[in-house]
């Protein structure tokens, strides 16, 4: 008895990897309300036996990884960035796939096809899975990260908008009507935290794609993008904001203080990606405060910016799925994973069930209404019925067919148009648009994105440097309270900038994306 309890270990598998018998895993998420146990998930484990026993982390997620790490009890599975998928394996912390893959994952072999190389690490394994984007179509719930209430716009008689200048122009007309709601100060303009504040908005702006730091240009080279004369466009437009009173006096405090405020229809516009918005703006709808939703219109620093930050890459690497050396029969996640691949399984994580989540009607699949509607009145609902977690993640993209001729995910334009209430629909018509996709380019297929590459070893350090540098000075300069000041700390931010490694960070990033570009290139041949 003994020696059984022991081969269990902390997976609690009694079973050997061929077998479907039930067996749990642990698996780390950020979601503190996640767990095991939707209809969708029961119907996963009805399929593969498999349960996962979820294990929330609360607070910073990289320190707790860190944690984990350096005291080697982490769960059987995690779901890892990049750069931390790279610190496991480089302890021994993960176990390679590629075996396991060719040996028992002829679904994640069939949707990667000629991409299933760009897997592998420069030393021949495969460390991680994700989700893949085999669209041949843009989402159709894409959408620009500038957002604006829509009252404010309403009261400007629908303006066109382009430049962050226009946008000052109408917040500040709005705010001298409107100082209050609800017996609180309204805030023109905010920001959720870090990075959202002064790094992901200034690339936006610029009408470039979302490479965290960094842009890149016409000959491949990487390039630090937030030393460039665009950026100090938009500290300007931060610092006008400032300066008249009308950013949020608390711009760099916490993300949930923000979010809290969208939720109470304060904020007026910020910069602000749909997977964080979507929370906040539900509360809206359900507190009826329909008006104060959000238009996600492209803004840039000039007229004469040309939009090119709407692009697509090939693969999903960002929160990747790994499995640790404490997983025993890593062979049944494996199994499990390639489910979830399967068109049966796309169906799953992404529909749900049939006749809860979704229903065939002349062939095709349709969400219910019903549920949709209880959705947007509660969306905690995904939490007892599904899809929800990090299972979700495994999807071949919005717009991808499966075998049936069916799309994979129900994220199509008859779908996205058919959840808008009336005020949304309202706002899109006075623009001529019938989604929030309507407003961005066309998109570009790329094969990937700096930030779903493995950091380079060398730039690490000097990240930290940037980091710290950015996190100083950029403050002072949207805090100035004259244009000479302005200057001086955009003098001492470009110094502190290059003093930290510039040159050096860009080198070390050129010299990995164009290895990877070679990788790409001789796996698509």
């Amino acid at each position: 008895m003994t020696a059984i309890l022991a081969a269990c270990g902390k997976s609690g598998d009694t079973s050997s990897g061929d077998s479907n018998a039930p067996v749990t895993y642990t698996m780390s998420t950020t979601d503190t309300k996640l767990k095991w146990g939707t209809a969708v998930d029961k119907a996963i484990t009805e399929k593969t036996g498999v349960s996962i026993d979820y294990t929330p982390i609360v607070g910073d997620e990289g320190q707790k990884n860190d944690l984990w790490l350096a005291s080697g009890d982490y769960p059987d599975m995690m779901t890892l960035s990049p750069n931390m998928t790279g610190k496991y394996r480089d302890a021994d912390a993960i176990v390679p796939l590629e075996d396991l893959i060719d040996k028992y994952g002829p679904n994640i072999k069939k949707r990667f096809g000629k991409y299933l190389d760009l897997l592998k690490d420069p030393d021949g394994h495969i460390y991680s899975i994700y989700g893949i984007n085999l669209a041949q179509e843009a989402p159709a719930n894409a959408a620009a990260s500038f957002i604006i209430q829509y009252d404010v716009l309403k009261e400007a008689d629908y303006p066109e908008i382009k430049t962050l200048d226009q946008l000052f122009d109408i917040l500040k007309s709005y705010y001298a009507k409107h100082p209050t709601i609800d017996g609180q100060p309204m805030i023109p303009f905010s920001g959720y935290w870090g990075g959202l504040t002064f790094t992901n908005p200034v690339i936006a702006a610029a009408g470039l794609p979302d490479q965290g730091f960094s842009i890149l240009d016409e000959n491949n080279n990487v390039r630090f993008g937030l030393t460039e004369p665009f950026a100090k466009e938009y500290y300007k437009f931060l610092n006008k904001l400032q300066n008249a009173g009308m950013l949020d006096k608390n711009i760099f405090g916490k993300g949930e203080e923000n979010l809290a405020k969208i939720a109470q229809g304060r904020v007026l516009a910020e910069f602000m990606p749909g997977w964080l918005l979507s929370t906040p703006e539900k509360s809206l709808v359900a507190s009826g405060l329909t008006e104060r939703q959000y238009a996600k219109i492209p803004l840039f620093v000039d007229e004469n910016t040309v939009d090119q930050s709407f692009v697509v890459p090939i693969t999903n690497s960002s929160s990747n799925w790994v499995i640790t050396s404490n997983a025993k029969h890593p062979e049944r996640i494996i199994k499990m994973i390639d489910y979830l691949f399967s068109d049966e399984g796309q169906v799953l994580i992404n529909w749900g069930v049939e006749g809860l989540q979704y229903e065939v009607k002349d062939g095709k699949r349709v969400q219910k209404q019903d549920y949709t509607d209880q959705l947007k009145k509660n969306p905690d609902i995904v939490y007892s019925d599904g899809p929800s977690g990090p299972i979700t993640n495994l999807t071949i993209g919005d717009g991808a067919l499966l075998d049936d001729g069916d799309y994979a995910t129900p994220n199509t334009k008859e779908s996205v148009i058919k959840n808008y209430d009336d005020a949304t629909k309202e706002v899109l018509s006075k623009y001529g648009k019938e989604t929030w996709a309507d407003f961005l380019p066309k998109p570009t297929h790329v094969p990937s994105m700096l930030w779903q590459l493995s950091e380079p070893e060398e730039s690490k350090a000097v990240f930290r440097k940037l980091e710290e540098a950015l996190n100083k000075e950029v403050p002072k300069i949207i805090l100035a309270k004259s244009d000479a000041e302005f200057e001086t700390a955009w003098g001492n931010f470009v110094d502190q900038i290059n003093k930290a490694g510039r040159e050096k960070y860009e080198a070390a990033w050129t010299k990995t994306w164009n290895d990877f570009l070679k990788r790409y290139n001789d796996a698509v041949k």
